[in-house]
């Protein structure tokens, strides 16, 4: 087994399934590689970014647990995880950690201990997250280390169906199911003429209804791709990490909490943030049902602020203060070209304009700053 994290007991739980894929052994470049029949398979390159990301969510949830200032609803029963990293990045963790690799039959066997491991109390938690070559057509096909073993047949013991094993995974009891997707969605020529082996990790079962709480998050629209830094996390990674991390906290009475129907609403407004120098290229796909609380913070988390005046034209001749009314801090910004944009924790502020120009008057508003938020401060043109 390759469980990292095992506090398994009767009580409630959170279990999480992590599998990242950037080494694909028999593919161009693979420590194995074979010339393959099938139309662009061989372009399907080494991937750096999916280890990566696999461990930047690893550690994540692992940060939660340790954090005082914030808590998992349901605490942190097990993590399991898969890596193969990538030939140009095989180390890609800290002091030479090992893993244990993300082929068909390792995948096939964590994910049947990890259904066991939820289906234990309808009260657990179940975290699926997958990063890796993906490509869709009648399902979305997820690639495991393996694939192109067979190269008449890759998808034979090298893929799984994951729409199908989606649904299956409805037959278990954990009332709180959440899966994130972080791989392409393309599809090609020579797929559209074909008919694709139907190979889920699991069968779904005609009578099962949909679990009470679910979030299926999918990095790309259909044939279309997701992005990542080399070496790093994805930017789909790393905007679930941010919401997570509060981004997509909301005050519920006294507590300010995330749950699955904020990350879901909050996705591409925290992507907006990640790529804010990529452009923006990625379009999230989402299924939710009734939302569930997944993480709660004692104290206000961090959110983001895009403040700009109106007219934009004041924005480069005005400086921003801006003010907490809970405690009065004090912050002063200096003359932007289109916006403000801040990082900061969430709360209610008073924006301030103080203009540096005759022609704009200064402004003021109040601002309930939360997940991420954008404000326009009225400077009006002096006659």
């Amino acid at each position: 087994m390759a469980l990292i994290y095992d506090q398994i007991n009767g009580e409630p739980k959170t279990h999480v399934l992590i599998i990242g894929v950037g080494g694909y052994r028999y593919l161009s470049g693979g420590v194995e590689e074979k010339e393959q029949n099938y139309e662009k398979i061989g372009l399907l390159r080494q991937l750096s970014s999916p280890p990566k990301s696999a461990l930047a969510f690893r550690d994540h949830l692992l940060e939660i647990e340790n954090d005082a200032q914030k808590n998992l609803i349901k605490p942190l029963g097990s993590i399991e995880l898969l890596i193969s990293p990538s030939p140009d990045d095989p180390n890609p963790g800290s002091n030479d950690e090992q893993f244990e690799t993300a082929s068909f039959v390792n995948i096939s066997r964590a994910y049947n201990d990890w259904k066991q491991r939820c289906d234990t109390n309808e009260d657990n938690v179940a975290i699926f997250f997958f990063s890796g070559h993906g490509v869709e057509k009648k399902d979305h096909y997820l690639l495991a280390e393996d694939f192109g073993a067979n190269s008449n047949n890759p998808w034979l013991m090298g893929s799984f169906s994951f729409n199908k094993t989606r649904s299956a995974f409805h037959s278990c009891k954990a009332s709180t199911q959440c899966f994130f997707i972080d791989s392409c969605r393309k599809i090609n020529a020579q797929m559209l003429q074909q008919d694709l082996p139907d190979i889920p990790l699991d069968i779904p079962l005609l009578t099962t209804p949909d679990c009470k709480h679910d979030l299926t998050m999918k990095a790309a629209a259909h044939n279309e791709a997701a992005y990542g830094p080399k070496k790093k996390p994805s930017f789909f990674t790393q905007s679930i990490i941010k919401a997570l991390q509060g981004y997509a906290a909301d005050k519920r009475g006294a507590e300010w909490v995330v749950n699955t129907g904020d990350i879901a609403t909050q996705i591409h407004n925290i992507l907006r943030t990640v790529k804010s120098t990529e452009g923006y290229k990625q379009r999230c796909i989402y299924a939710a049902s009734d939302p569930a609380s997944l993480i709660t913070f004692s104290k206000a988390p961090p959110a983001h602020l895009s403040v700009a005046c109106d007219p934009v034209e004041a924005t480069n001749v005005s400086k921003l203060i801006c003010t907490a009314l809970e405690g009065g801090t004090e912050f002063t910004e200096e003359p932007k070209s289109d916006s403000w944009k801040l990082n900061m924790t969430a709360g209610i502020y008073k924006l301030q304009t103080e203009s540096q120009s005759d022609e704009f008057s200064n402004g003021e508003t109040y601002a309930l700053v939360r997940a991420i938020a954008n404000e326009k401060i009225n400077c009006s043109r002096n006659e």
